[in-house]
């Protein structure tokens, strides 16, 4: 907990000097923007985030419920909800998978199948997301959507191949078995030398355990393509959704100027550019990637303002949500 406070703590310090960068210049109109927003399409912003969340459960939910048919919906809409926390304030978001291994345990799913589930669900989202990025370029290379400088396009390409290159670091985990057995060997076998460790042989034998259950799992998966293809179209139903939000943003400020298609394209370009940011949340990267992207369809000031509002639909605001369903998780643990 140390730890996630300190997080949360560098999260706020960075936020607060972002936004000033941001509000410095034009802060009394951006904030007449923000304070005179409607809060209708703000409200269908956020319940647009609920929703693209609801299709990543239902992804989520394919995989678990072929570990334990008799799991219910509702445990994996609240496990999802509460991962949103701890996705939100680790860096690359990878506070959220160990948190639902943890939780998936303590309700009575193995450890190497909880994982196994979670790294699944997680490869059919780099796809989705790839796909959607592919055809965002292919797009905007056909339509000029985005005008961005050399350096804009060297970066969003650096997302692209971070991105392509975590899908096939996937891909060989779940394949490459005694190429993964041999590499974990020599991990214990340098673990195992410390003194501190009594049974070696006994604990050394239980790790090899768990990584034969979890390639028998992963092979059951991989039987079953259909898992897959439906994962892969759940997440890119979700991702459309959440890429669709800024449209909201922008109607909520008054801005009729831009189209769904543009809304999904900068979206893709700009989420690209967020997911190799080391901060939480992709802070700073994400707003940069915004400003930049959508700067074609209005004056600075709205986009600031629209930049703010959207920041603390899809990520603030579903971090204290997030936060808030832990109570649920812990009842049902409890």
């Amino acid at each position: 907990m140390k730890k996630y406070k300190m997080n949360i703590i560098i999260l706020v310090s960075i936020s607060i000097f972002i936004m000033y960068l941001i509000m410095k210049d034009n802060f009394d109109e951006i904030s007449q923007n923000i304070l005179h927003a409607n809060l209708l399409y703000i409200l269908l912003g956020l319940l647009l985030v609920v929703v693209h969340i609801l299709f990543q459960s239902l992804s989520m939910h394919l995989y678990l419920k072929e570990i334990d048919s008799n799991y219910r919906f509702k445990n994996t809409f609240i496990l999802m909800f509460s991962a949103l926390f701890f996705n939100a304030i680790t860096p690359f978001s990878s506070g959220g998978q160990p948190f639902q291994v943890y939780i998936l345990n303590k309700q009575g799913i193995k450890v190497t199948e909880s994982t196994n589930a979670i790294l699944q669900n997680f490869l059919a989202y780099q796809i989705s997301l790839i796909l959607l990025g592919t055809t965002a370029i292919i797009i905007n290379n056909n339509i000029n959507i985005i005008t961005s400088s050399n350096v804009l396009k060297n970066i969003v390409l650096a997302g692209f191949i971070i991105n392509v290159a975590v899908l096939l670091f996937i891909i060989f985990l779940g394949k490459a078995k005694n190429i993964n057995t041999k590499l974990f060997n020599k991990i214990f076998n340098f673990i195992f030398n410390l003194k501190v460790f009594r049974n070696k042989p006994g604990l050394k034998e239980k790790a090899n355990k768990k990584i034969d259950e979890f390639y028998e799992s992963n092979k059951y998966f991989k039987n079953n393509k259909f898992i897959l293809l439906k994962s892969v179209l759940l997440n890119m139903c979700a991702l459309l959704i959440l890429y669709s939000v800024p449209l909201l943003i922008f109607y909520s400020v008054g801005n009729n100027s831009i189209n769904l298609l543009e809304t999904i394209v900068c979206s893709s370009y700009t989420y690209f550019i967020g997911s190799f940011v080391p901060i939480p949340g992709g802070t700073g990267g994400l707003e940069y990637g915004f400003i930049e992207f959508f700067k074609k369809f209005s004056t600075p000031a709205i986009l600031s303002s629209c930049m703010i509002l959207w920041r603390f639909t899809t990520y603030y605001l579903t971090m204290i949500l997030g936060a808030l369903s832990l109570l649920f998780v812990k009842k049902k643990v409890n």
